[in-house]
C-alpha cells in the first residue's frame, strides 16, 4: 500500500490562499453543519489548552491552541483523510484569523444590505485587519474607519489597510465610527461594551468577534433588542460558554439557517452576528489550503 506523504504548512502558505475562496469554503462548511453533515461539538478546555474538533465523511481533524499569556499565539490544525492517514498539519498564527474573518464576511453577505459599503472597525489587532481584508475581497468598500484606544495602533492599522488598497482612516472615537458606518465590526478583547446601542444607526450590520460571556462582553446586550435578527455561526459553541453567554435570553438563529432560507430584511433593520467559531471549519479550511498546495 502506498504511503501518503504528509504536508506541513506554515503561515506563508496560508497567506497565499485567496480570501474570497476561504469565504466559499466557510459557506460549504456552515451549510454542511446546518444539514447535519459536519460534526461540530463545543470546544474543550484542558491543561492550558483549547481543542476544537470536527469532521465530515471525507475529512476530520482538530485544532489546538494554548491559553497561556505568552508572546506567541501559534495554533496547530491536524487534518486526517478518511483513509486514516494524516493528510497534513498547519502551524502558525494566520489560519485562525483567516477562518474567523471568512465566517464573519459570510455572515455579512447573508445579513447586510447589498449596498452597504462603509466599514467601521472597533479594534486594531489581527482580527480587525483580517476582517477588513477578507471583506474587501468580496465587496467594494467605499470607506474604512478604524478606532481603538491607542492612537498609534489605530493609525498603524489604517496605514496598513491603505497600503493594501483600502480607503482607510483612523477615527477619534468609537461613536464617530458607528455614526459613519453601515458595516460595523467589533474586534476587541474588552470585557465591557465598547459601543453604546444608540450609536448604531438604522440599517447597520454588526459583527462581534470578541468576548460574549455573560460576565464579559464587548457589545451591549441591549443592542439585541434593537436588532431585527441575531445570528451565530454555532449555537453549540454559544450555548457551551461557561456560565452562559450575554444573550442567553434572546432568540438566536444559526447562520446556516439564514443561508438556507435567505435573509429577508427591511432597509432600516439592524442585524447582529455573534461570531463564536463553528468547530470543524478550521479543519475544512486547512484541507482546502493543503489541496491547493
Amino acid at each position: 500500500m502506498a504511503v501518503q506523504t504528509m504536508k506541513l504548512l506554515t503561515d506563508a502558505e496560508v497567506q497565499r490562499f485567496p480570501r474570497a475562496t476561504a469565504v466559499e469554503v466557510m459557506r460549504r462548511a456552515v451549510l454542511a453543519a446546518e444539514h447535519g453533515e459536519l460534526t461540530s461539538p463545543a470546544r474543550l478546555h484542558a491543561a492550558d489548552m483549547t481543542f476544537t474538533v470536527g469532521g465530515m465523511p471525507d475529512v476530520f481533524g482538530f485544532r489546538a491552541y494554548h491559553t497561556r499569556n505568552t508572546p506567541l499565539d501559534e495554533q496547530v490544525v491536524v487534518v486526517w483523510a478518511n483513509s486514516g492517514c494524516v493528510a497534513g498539519v498547519v502551524v502558525g498564527t494566520e489560519l485562525g484569523p483567516l477562518r474567523t474573518s471568512a465566517i464573519g464576511v459570510l455572515a455579512t453577505q447573508a445579513l447586510a444590505r447589498p449596498e452597504a459599503s462603509q466599514l467601521g472597525l472597533i479594534g486594531s489587532g489581527m482580527q480587525a485587519r483580517h476582517h477588513a481584508l477578507t471583506l474587501s475581497s468580496v465587496r467594494e468598500l467605499t470607506q474604512v474607519l478604524v478606532y481603538s484606544r491607542q492612537t498609534e495602533s489605530r493609525e498603524k492599522l489604517a496605514a496598513e489597510l491603505r497600503v493594501a488598497g483600502l480607503p482607510a482612516q483612523a477615527a477619534p472615537s468609537a461613536e464617530e465610527v458607528c455614526a459613519a458606518s453601515d458595516l460595523l465590526t467589533l474586534a476587541t478583547n474588552s470585557s465591557r461594551p465598547v459601543i453604546q446601542p444608540e450609536w448604531v444607526r438604522p440599517g447597520t450590520h454588526v459583527c462581534t468577534l470578541g468576548p460574549k460571556e455573560a460576565h464579559r462582553h464587548e457589545f451591549p446586550p441591549e443592542l439585541a433588542r434593537r436588532a431585527a435578527l441575531v445570528v451565530t455561526d454555532s449555537l453549540n459553541q454559544l450555548q457551551g460558554y461557561p456560565g452562559s453567554h450575554a444573550l442567553a435570553a434572546e432568540d438566536t438563529t444559526s447562520l446556516g439557517a439564514c443561508l438556507q432560507s435567505g435573509s429577508i430584511r427591511q432597509p432600516d433593520d439592524i442585524t447582529l452576528f455573534l461570531s463564536v467559531g463553528l468547530a470543524g471549519t478550521e479543519v475544512l479550511l486547512a484541507q482546502a489550503i493543503l489541496q491547493k498546495r
